[in-house]
């Protein structure tokens, strides 16, 4: 129910709009004095404000001034007399959304109203379809291709987990798989898709800005906080909001991620009330979670929390037959944007590229694609468009060890076990520790990753 503000020294003016206003469903309140307009417009959510200007010994322009310096997206209806026209005017530069002059009818107010607060909605769409399209222009991914066993079964989850507005959802897989792509099609099919849908990339943001732009602050929370900010769990309110890269959150984060999760309400930073959200959580992350609750790095309580509905997207290496309508996809897309002629790919070439492991997944191959599509304008794509690591994909399987025994002959078991411990030292290192990436460097079972860290005591694997 939206909440506005009658600030006005004449009481039958305000038990008039009041009246006018409760009628409609709204909840109106009032003050007749500056002060406390400007601080309940400091501390609560009000999202219209009617001002008179002649506030008795007080002025509504300054009023309004200090409003708009607390909070500059406030939306403030200015009330004048006939005498005050030039003023109300002035109140409009000064950013004021409109002026009505006394005496009012009640559908002139109803009007307004109305106009006004469609007007705030549109305004919230317009930031939310921004961030939206400068986050899918920055993914170059928009839509969902592929007919695989795997990815029919992510269509079926979706379309299932869609019909239940309140379920959280987590969805993992490795990066370039598509997961926030799954994360709109839940938004778009849901009884929320006509609400905003929220996006951010948890670690792509220090600990405390990611605070802040969840939760948003009121104004002087901190040394350069001059306005009130809105978080985006409250833009997302009625959407969806997704929380990618989730495995990245700090702690102290994912302690107040469980609290919003429970008790469903949020507080800004600097802020001395909870507000109700009503807002599904999606969240996706390409950690083997699991391990990062192990390694501390993740809090189990929140995992259980998210868990509620799981979805895996997995990689492409293991989809291959998704690659081909991958590439017709990109192609054709791409030979458009840039105003080519390149209509399709050879065998050799699709030989090549169903071959390559894809480490970056859909994201790598549309990035190939794209690519080819710029530096080529033949109508077959051949191997030699192709890069080079698409060609030299095969693993190792011989390195250049010295194998000449010497004379007094050598300590077999000991060696192969020294070789055996650099080489697993070797790709633990280039992968940072991560065992999922160490075992795909080894082509190695996990488990048999993991025993032999053991028994080499390489530590624990991230």
């Amino acid at each position: 129910m939206e909440r506005i503000l009658i600030v006005d020294d004449e009481a039958f003016i305000r038990e008039n709009l009041e009246r006018i206003l409760g009628e409609d469903g709204y909840h109106p309140y009032s003050t007749d004095n500056g002060d406390d307009a400007v601080k309940e417009v400091g501390e609560a959510d009000v999202d219209l404000v009617f001002l008179d200007l002649n506030l008795g010994a007080e002025s509504g322009l300054e009023v309004l001034r200090a409003m708009r310096e607390v909070d500059p997206e406030v939306l403030v209806i200015i009330i004048t007399g006939y005498g005050t026209v030039e003023s109300a005017v002035e109140a409009l530069k000064m950013g004021a959304y409109d002026y009505i002059k006394k005496p009012f009818k009640a559908d002139a107010i109803r009007l307004i109203v109305k106009l006004a607060l469609e007007t705030q909605n549109l305004r919230r769409e317009v930031r939310q379809l921004r961030r939206g399209s400068q986050s899918r222009e920055a993914s170059g991914d928009n839509l969902m291709v592929g007919s695989s066993e795997q990815l029919t079964q992510v269509y079926r989850q979706i379309r299932e987990v869609a019909k239940h507005e309140t379920s959280t959802v987590l969805i993992t897989g490795e990066s370039g798989t598509g997961k926030e792509l799954v994360a709109r099609a839940i938004h778009q099919l849901s009884p929320r898709k006509s609400k905003p849908f929220v996006e951010i990339n948890c670690g792509s943001l220090p600990f405390n800005l990611l605070e802040t732009e969840l939760f948003g602050h009121e104004r002087g929370a901190f040394t350069d906080a001059k306005t009130r900010k809105i978080g985006l769990f409250e833009e997302a309110n009625g959407g969806t909001i997704f929380l990618d890269e989730i495995g990245e959150m700090d702690m102290n984060l994912q302690v107040k991620l469980l609290r919003v999760l429970e008790d469903r309400k949020i507080r800004r930073l600097g802020g001395n009330r909870n507000i109700d959200i009503d807002v599904r959580v999606v969240a996706a992350t390409n950690l083997e979670i699991k391990e990062a609750i192990e390694q501390k790095g993740f809090r189990e309580d929140l995992y259980y929390r998210l868990n509620v509905f799981p979805i895996h997207v997995a990689p492409l290496r293991q989809r291959r037959e998704d690659i081909p309508p991958l590439l017709e996809f990109f192609l054709k897309h791409f030979s458009k944007e840039f105003h080519k002629n390149v209509n399709e790919i050879s065998r050799a070439a699709l030989d090549l590229l169903m071959r390559y492991h894809w480490p970056g997944n859909v994201r790598e191959l549309r990035n190939v694609m794209e690519r080819v599509c710029i530096m080529h304008n033949q109508e077959t794509i051949t191997p030699e468009c192709l890069p080079r690591e698409i060609w030299g994909e095969k693993p190792q399987d011989e390195a250049s060890f010295d194998y000449r025994i010497p004379p007094e002959g050598i300590l077999f078991e000991e060696i192969v076990g020294r070789l055996e411990r650099d080489l697993i030292a070797q790709a633990v290192g280039i992968t940072g520790g991560n065992i999922a990436k160490t075992a795909r460097l080894l082509n190695l079972p996990r488990g048999t990753l993991r025993y032999k860290m053991e028994k080499y005591e390489l530590g624990e694997a991230s």
